[in-house]
């Protein structure tokens, strides 16, 4: 079950982030080579939540509900940045005045 939760947590979570900046910038008509400098931040919370939901419970069982609830805090955090920083870039017309 750990296994499951290290693969759909940090790499499918991370792979979707990832992506959703990735098209978020090059539909709106920005650098996709620029992004947000706090996306590596947000990288790195998803990284961390899967750590803490895969590894931790394994080292400390006895905290599992600790390590599962800070495992969520961490996704929320991260997904809640990625929307508060790329929602206004998605709501605004593309900056380079193409159609989309």
């Amino acid at each position: 079950m750990l296994a499951i939760h290290a693969f759909t947590v940090g790499g499918i979570g991370l792979m979707t982030v990832g992506m959703m900046a990735r098209a978020a910038l090059g539909h709106t008509g920005r650098n996709v080579f620029a992004p947000p400098a706090v996306l590596s931040w947000i990288s790195i919370a998803m990284l961390l939540s899967a750590v803490v939901r895969a590894l931790l419970p394994m080292a400390l069982p006895a905290q599992y509900g600790v390590w599962v609830g800070l495992s969520q805090l961490l996704w929320i955090a991260a997904f809640g940045a990625f929307s508060w920083i790329y929602a206004p870039i998605l709501w605004r017309t593309r900056i380079d005045g193409r159609y989309g």
